[in-house]
């Protein structure tokens, strides 16, 4: 019982060593947002990138299956 009493202790004293440690850089630490209203082209955002990537991939789709449409062989 003592040695977990002891353990527990010292778990404790370590938590709260290292607690006041991490506040105490917070406290320091100088956070800074800024933000700004510039804009790339429309073609260079990431959603606008995708859709087009997925409209390529459907007209290449489209292409491969018109290209296959009636190529049956038949024997005699």
């Amino acid at each position: 019982m003592r040695l977990m009493t002891k353990l527990m202790a010292t778990v404790t004293a370590l938590v709260l060593t290292t607690a006041i440690r991490a506040s105490a850089l917070v406290q320091d630490a100088k956070i800074e947002i800024k933000t700004t209203d510039s804009h790339g082209a429309w073609y260079t955002q990431p959603v606008w990138i995708a859709i087009g990537i997925i409209a390529l991939v459907l007209v290449l789709a489209l292409i491969a299956m018109a290209g296959r449409r009636n190529n049956t062989t038949v024997v005699k």
